[in-house]
C-alpha cells in the first residue's frame, strides 16, 4: 500500500505552505529518513524527510502553495 506525502503542519500559526523543492524525481528510490523535498513559510524553509522507504511519485509542483494536510505525492 502506497504512504501518503502531505504538506505537514509546521508551528501553530502555518496554514499554508509553499512547495520549494522536491530532492527526487519520479520513479526514484529513497530511504526512511531521506530529504525528500522542502517547503517555506513566511517564516523559514524546512527540509522533509521520507516517512518510509520505497519508489517515490511526487505530484505536488515545485513552487505551488498548499494548505496544510494536502496530499503532494505517493511512495510505494
Amino acid at each position: 500500500m502506497a504512504e501518503e506525502i502531505r504538506i505537514p503542519k509546521l508551528g501553530m500559526s502555518a496554514t499554508e505552505m509553499t512547495l520549494t523543492e522536491w530532492m527526487f524525481g519520479d520513479g526514484e528510490t529513497v530511504e526512511k529518513g531521506d530529504v525528500i523535498y522542502t517547503v517555506e513559510t513566511d517564516k523559514s524553509t524546512t527540509e522533509i524527510e521520507a516517512p518510509t522507504g520505497g519508489v517515490i511519485h511526487p505530484t505536488g509542483e515545485e513552487g505551488a502553495v498548499y494548505k496544510v494536510g494536502a496530499l503532494i505525492g505517493t511512495i510505494e
